[in-house]
C-alpha cells in the first residue's frame, strides 16, 4: 500500500509540473504575440521601412488627379452640347428650389400631426380599455355600447359615459341568483 501511496504522490507531483510548464507556454504565446501585433514596436526597430509604408499608403489613399482636356481638342459642337446637358441638369434643380418651400413646410407639419393622430388614437385605446375594465370588474356584462362611442356623447348635452353604468331609470338586469 505505501508504493500505492508513493505512486499516486508522484503523479500529482507531475500533474502539477505539467500544468506550471503548460501555464508558462501559453504566458510566452500571449507575450509573443502581443509583441508581434504591436505597430509601434515595428516603428521603433524599423524607422526608415515604416516612414516608407506610410508614404505607400498615402499614395495609394489620395486619388490621383484628372487630366485636363487641352481646349483645343475640345471642338465646339462638344462645348455646346455641354452646355446643353449643363442647362438640363438646372432646370430641374430650379423647379425643386421652387417646391423647397412647400416640401419644407410640408415636412414640418406632417410629423406634427401624426403624432396629434397617435396621441388621439391612444387616447381612445385607453378609455376604451378602461371602460371595459370597469364593465367587466362591476357587471359582468357589457352594456350597449353608447351611440357616440366610448369617450363620446351621445348627444351634443349630455357628458361623457366612461364605462359607467346607465344613470336613466332603469338599471342592468342580473340573473337571478340563490
Amino acid at each position: 500500500m505505501a508504493t500505492a501511496s508513493n505512486d499516486i504522490d508522484s503523479i500529482r507531483q507531475q500533474m502539477a509540473q505539467i500544468r506550471h510548464e503548460l501555464h508558462q507556454d501559453v504566458v510566452g504565446v500571449v507575450e509573443h504575440a502581443e509583441a508581434a501585433t504591436d505597430w509601434r514596436r515595428y516603428y521603433r526597430m524599423y524607422p526608415w521601412p515604416s516612414l516608407a509604408v506610410a508614404f505607400a499608403i498615402g499614395y495609394l489613399i489620395v486619388p490621383k488627379r484628372r487630366r485636363k482636356i487641352p481646349r483645343d481638342l475640345a471642338t465646339r459642337a462638344d462645348i455646346v452640347q455641354v452646355r446643353e446637358a449643363v442647362q438640363e441638369v438646372k432646370e430641374p434643380a430650379k423647379k425643386a428650389a421652387s417646391k423647397g418651400i412647400l416640401g419644407a413646410i410640408f415636412g414640418m407639419l406632417v410629423p406634427v400631426v401624426t403624432r396629434a393622430a397617435q396621441g388621439y388614437a391612444m387616447q381612445y385605446f385607453e378609455t376604451w380599455l378602461a371602460q371595459q375594465q370597469n364593465v367587466l370588474a362591476g357587471l359582468g356584462a357589457a352594456p350597449p355600447p353608447a351611440p357616440g362611442g366610448p369617450g363620446r356623447p351621445s348627444s351634443p348635452g349630455q357628458p361623457p359615459t366612461m364605462g359607467q353604468p346607465p344613470t336613466s331609470g332603469t338599471q342592468p338586469r342580473r340573473p337571478p341568483g340563490p
